[in-house]
């Protein structure tokens, strides 16, 4: 009986070596799951990729229009909700603020970009095609790399820069910031930004929703007419070694000041024909939004 019971508890104790002894193999398994989970996300084509349309509208530079969208559109960073906006790029020279010598052309950086809004939300939908995307690695400091502001003047007295919303994929999360600390409540709006092989292989779709709540107290209807433009920064800390910094916005001039900024006019439903383009009404819409402000 003796020998019975050695034997037994002699099979548990190799049995309990045996598992002792895979669970170092096992340990060396998670840093390569931990690894590829936070590895970055694989481009894909784009559903959707935009052209440049203001003039088909009659804008000029300088201008733009945020349509009202038949119903929200999902920020997921795709474009397919955005394909009846208006698009606006930057893509010449033109739009260099800094970077003249160092830009090399439309493969190099250049941005196509739109805005909606609604009752309660204002849009922003930007493609952007760039051949290395190089972000910052710090969250407060977004603008070392890659990264897209928005500057506003909501009262259009090009007095001051009143928002200043920042767009920023750091460590492989997406981030709204407000760096002028004017809207605190900003960080909680709703970002997607994805990486688009369609755009390069630095390429990259941004998508927001940010509450007019968090941005203004402005009362936003049709025919409002705010100051307005994006701007994208390649990083003051000149991540990708070219013979200056780049940086892109409306007539290549300083955003910072409210004087320098573009037009952008909130104007009505963005409505289609049964071909499924913009009917020759929305040619009115500047005309009517002009009239309204005049």
């Amino acid at each position: 009986m003796k020998r019975i019971a050695s034997r037994a508890k002699s099979k548990v104790l190799r049995a309990k070596n045996r598992k002792k002894k895979r669970n170092p193999m096992l340990y060396a398994l998670c840093p390569v799951l931990l690894i590829a989970v936070f590895l970055p996300h694989t481009p894909a084509r784009c559903d959707f990729l935009p052209e440049p349309n203001g003039e088909k509208f009659g804008l000029e530079y300088g201008e733009t229009i945020a349509g009202v969208p038949a119903s929200p559109p999902k920020i997921d960073g795709k474009l397919d909700d955005w394909k009846h906006a208006v698009w606006i790029a930057f893509d010449s020279e033109d739009e260099l603020f800094r970077g003249r010598g160092a830009w090399k052309g439309k493969d190099d950086l250049s941005v196509l970009w739109s805005t909606m809004y609604d009752e309660k939300n204002f849009y922003f939908a930007a493609a952007v095609r760039d051949d290395i995307f190089a972000p910052s690695s710090n969250v407060g400091e977004s603008w070392l790399g890659d990264t897209i502001f928005l500057y506003i003047d909501w009262a259009n007295q090009k007095i001051e820069v009143s928002s200043k919303p920042n767009f920023a994929l750091i460590n492989d999360k997406a981030y709204v910031s407000d760096p002028s600390g004017k809207n605190p409540q900003l960080p909680q709006s709703e970002i997607a930004i994805v990486p688009c092989e369609d755009l390069d292989e630095g390429g990259m779709i941004y998508e927001v929703a940010m509450p007019f709540e968090f941005l203004t107290k402005v009362e936003i209807a049709e025919g409002v007419e705010i100051g307005f433009t994006p701007g994208y920064e390649e990083g003051t800390d000149n991540p990708e070694g070219k013979a200056g910094m780049v940086f892109m916005d409306w007539n290549g001039v300083d955003p910072d000041q409210a004087q320098n900024l573009g037009k952008l006019t909130f104007g009505g439903p963005l409505a289609v024909d049964r071909t499924g383009k913009l009917p020759a009404a929305w040619g009115r819409m500047k005309a009517e939004t002009m009239n309204f402000t005049n």
